[in-house]
Formats: structure tokens, sequence, C-alpha cells
């Protein structure tokens, strides 16, 4: 018996968990916050077992095979399959998974051809070498009693994600023009990728057919967290005026532009994204946005976005276009 198969004992008398949810909301797409790879025999599979068995008690949905695969597919198809499906894969790395599963795994998704959309928590439950691969990640070294790692573990798990509070169902509203559509399109892929893991809203995939506009528009406010005005001329002469104008304050608003236009007066002392250059970090700057704490105070709350944008790439008619950027980094 080894100090290794000893931890990993351990590990399977972990008990179920009594508090309540706190796994983030799984964007459009997503079935599951993680796939486990890892070698199918004991002790390893019990390990597995006890790990997304506190998972999810705390409200993670976790894939493991053979419990969530496809019966009747090869394991490679169900390999890329899961892929598409996962925020997250731990690698859950011994001698034997080396040995047989990672060569599999680390074919598929060399195939699958996404390698940036993918998002690896690489966990050591015993001494091994750890693949080429996976070396230029943060792994979490579980060959320890389970206090000194299951806290980064969960961690990690959790993503740098806002939690969406009762009655919210998105992040961020996207109030846009239809001629701004593939621009929204673009940015809604870059925050919903796993990396970021923003559930969005923007009209052209999320509004149902045969509803008013209006009412699509004050459900959509009414269940998101931030609305983010992406502002351009054919913005400010149509859905501006509609629905917004009269309405701004009544929201928390991250406006963005993205064209060049004159602002309406209402904006004149309001902070704003300019994202016209696109070699510019405005992206990081939308994201801290986003993920600002304040995302969970009371809905009655209303906030100016200038509480949250200092010194970034911002606009305001007083200022230069562009001010100087951020070198902040987010996971």
């Amino acid at each position: 018996v080894t100090m290794e198969s000893l931890e990993r004992q351990r590990a399977m008398a972990m008990p179920r968990c009594d508090t309540p949810s706190d796994a983030p909301p799984l964007p459009v797409g997503k079935d599951y916050h993680a796939f486990f790879s890892f070698h199918g025999e004991n002790p390893d599979y019990n390990w597995v077992k006890a790990v997304t068995r506190e998972l999810e008690c705390r409200g993670f949905k976790c894939c493991v095979f053979p419990r969530d695969l496809d019966a009747g597919k090869s394991l490679s198809n169900n390999i890329k399959s899961v892929l598409t499906k996962c925020l997250r894969i731990v690698t859950v790395l011994s001698s034997a998974y080396i040995k047989n599963e990672w060569s599999q795994l680390e074919m598929e998704i060399i195939s699958l051809g996404k390698l940036e959309e993918l998002v690896f928590i690489p966990v050591l439950i015993e001494p091994c070498d750890i693949p080429p691969f996976l070396k230029y990640y943060r792994y979490i070294n579980a060959t320890t009693a389970k206090e000194t790692w299951w806290n980064a573990f969960h961690e990690q798990m959790l993503g740098n994600v806002p939690p969406l509070p009762p009655r919210k169902k998105h992040h961020v509203f996207f109030a846009h023009t239809s001629s701004d559509t593939k621009w929204v399109n673009d940015i809604v892929k870059r925050l919903e990728n796993p990396v970021n893991s923003i559930v969005c809203c923007f009209p052209a995939r999320d509004f149902k057919p045969g509803a008013s506009m209006q009412e699509s528009v004050d459900s959509a406010i009414k269940r998101s967290l931030r609305v983010v005005l992406v502002i351009s001329k054919n913005f400010l002469a149509n859905e501006w005026k509609k629905y917004f104008e009269k309405r701004f304050k009544q929201f928390k608003t991250i406006p963005i532009i993205i064209s060049d236009c004159n602002l309406p007066i209402v904006l004149d002392d309001i902070v704003c994204i300019d994202a016209r250059n696109s070699g510019t970090d405005w992206f990081k700057v939308l994201l801290r946005a986003i993920k600002e704490e304040d995302l969970n105070a009371d809905d009655d709350t209303v906030t100016s976005t200038s509480q949250f944008i200092r010194e970034e790439v911002i606009f305001t008619p007083a200022a230069e276009p562009m001010a100087s950027l951020s070198t902040t980094s987010f996971i």
C-alpha cells in the first residue's frame, strides 16, 4: 500500500457536502461544467467518483465515463462530442492514465482543431510525468490531504464568472440594431467561450419568435444583470429612440461605441467603451465591466458605468477617443 493509494482512499471518504449550489451558469450550447478524463480502473476511478459526487452536490454538472457517454458510439466520436459540450476538461493524472488514456484524448483534441476554446484543469493524483501538452497549464497537486488542494481545485472549477442571482437568466443583454448583428454575434462567441463563460442574450438568437419586440426587450432587460448598448449611427436612429432613450437610467448599462456617431445628450456624462479600433484592448475592459462585483446589487440599484471603467479604453466627449490601455489579464 503506497501513500498515494492511501490518499486516494481518503478522497473516496469525502462526505457529501451540505452547502447550497455555487456552480456558475452554463452558457448556451454547454451541457457540463467539466469532462473528467481519467484511467478507468481503481483507485483512479474511485477518486473521480468521490470528487464528482461532491461537485454535483454543489450544483456542478460533470461528464464521467462511462456514465454520461452515448452507448453505440465509438470512443472517438464520444470524446469529440463531449469536448464541445463541456466548459472544462479535468485530466486526472496518474502513471496508468499517462500510459493508457492520455494519448487517445490528446489525439482527439488535436483532430477537433479548437484547442483555444478548451480549458484544462490537470489534477495530479500520484507522482508521474506530466505530458508536454499540459506542462504550461496550472495543475492541482492532489497527492496530499484534501484540505491542501480542494479549495484551489474548486476555484478553478468556478472560474472567474459572476454568479447569477435569483430571477436572472443572463449576465448581459446586447441591445443593438440589426445591421450590427454580425459584430454582436462575434463578441457573444468570445464572451461565451469557456475561458470567460459569460451567459449572453442577444435578439437574433434568443428572442422568441412571435413575441413583440417591445415585450422581448423588456423581458431581456429584466432577466439580465447588465445591458450593453452597442452604439452606432443606425442604433441611435432606430432602437435608441424606440426602446432606450426614455428608460436609459432605469437599468445598468455598458455603452460601447462601434462606429463614429454623435452621442445623445443623456450620454454626455457617461463613460463609454470605445471599440472602434480593433487593435486595442477594449474587449478586456468590456469583460471587466460585466464581471464587476456590484452585479449582485439589488435590482433597484442604478450605477453609472463610470464606477467600473477607469483609465482604460474609454471614450467621453471631452476626452481623446482612445485612452491608455490596461494590462489587466483575465481568466
